[in-house]
């Protein structure tokens, strides 16, 4: 495999204690998660557009997590920018609102942090299980080993902060009250919902029968993962921008064409998509499954479409 210049071909076997050096090759550990692969095979801007960073992999026994390490990069997407979550994405967010006043309030205090975070250094981070998505997944693993991997990561970034994103008190509990005796910070980012799957009862609901309804009449043919073709692609990056990018927010990550074809190829995500009788992809959903949990980091519809075809129900 050919190792990119931005990629940092570090490794950290914490029951050894030890990190393997960038550009190292032998005695590196197989990733055997392919989306880890992927994340060492490109650049980070190839398969997200709006970021840069480099890569690790931490390794505690047999689980491996992608690991970005940053330094400054302001600009880039908040799944690897503290300050644009903090500042960036608020910013965007609060001239939506209607309230003049409330919205001046807001940004005042936005603008002011600003600086002080850009001074705090607040992007120097290394960012653990860090998979690029909104919403990052966490495999079961010894939590009682977090104090090694923080003094491990320490000791090789000295200089910057360890973060953990996409914590809850749902899934992460352990994780959560461990890093809370180690003394890490907690800070709020966003609200989440959840729904338990293995129980029917969320499809008696009225939401989804009438989104049943509306599927058993709907003129689209539902497009299985396996039925997608390589030049769906494309169209996918584009039912994706406009809806989070363009609708919501340029600070979402912008994943590319480029990845969202190895996702087909590999799996990594598991897509559906709906096609109109002449063959045009209108809407797409994409699903990241880990130990039973499961979220949608890709969702897109053609936002120019008439609302009554439901395609964002």
């Amino acid at each position: 495999m050919e190792w990119r210049d931005n990629v940092s071909r570090v490794a950290l076997a914490v029951k050894e204690d030890s990190w393997e050096s960038p550009g190292r090759q032998q005695g590196a550990p197989v990733c055997h998660d392919a989306w880890i692969e992927m994340l060492l095979s490109y650049p980070a801007e190839r398969l997200v557009k709006n970021l840069s960073t480099h890569w690790a992999v931490l390794r505690i026994d047999d689980t491996e997590m992608p690991t970005t390490i940053n330094d400054a990069q302001y600009d880039n997407s908040y799944v690897c920018s503290p300050y644009t979550g903090c500042i960036l994405y608020p910013e965007s967010e609060v001239k939506k609102l209607d309230h003049a006043a409330l919205r001046w309030f807001i940004l005042a205090i936005v603008r002011t942090l600003g600086p002080l975070l850009r001074a705090a250094q607040i992007n120097r981070v290394v960012c653990v299980n860090n998979w690029l998505l909104s919403t990052n997944l966490y495999s079961n693993f010894d939590v009682t080993q977090i104090p090694e991997v923080t003094r491990t990561i320490t000791k090789c970034f000295p200089k910057h902060a360890v973060a953990f994103r996409s914590l809850n008190e749902t899934t992460n509990r352990p994780l959560l009250e461990q890093l809370r005796s180690d003394g890490y910070l907690l800070a709020p980012s966003r609200q989440v919902y959840f729904f338990d799957g293995k129980s029917g009862n969320y499809l008696h609901k009225q939401d989804n029968r009438r989104d049943a309804k509306l599927f058993a009449t709907t003129a689209y043919q539902l497009v299985q993962h396996e039925q997608l073709q390589p030049e769906d692609a494309k169209r996918i990056e584009q039912l994706y921008r406009w809806l989070y990018i363009d609708k919501y927010s340029e600070h979402n990550p912008q994943f590319s064409a480029e990845m969202i074809e190895q996702c087909r190829l590999g799996g990594l995500l598991r897509l559906w998509a709906l096609r109109t009788e002449d063959g045009r992809l209108d809407g797409v959903v994409g699903t990241f499954t880990r130990d039973g949990v499961m979220t949608a980091p890709v969702v897109g519809y053609d936002t120019s479409l008439p609302q009554q075809l439901g395609l964002y129900r």
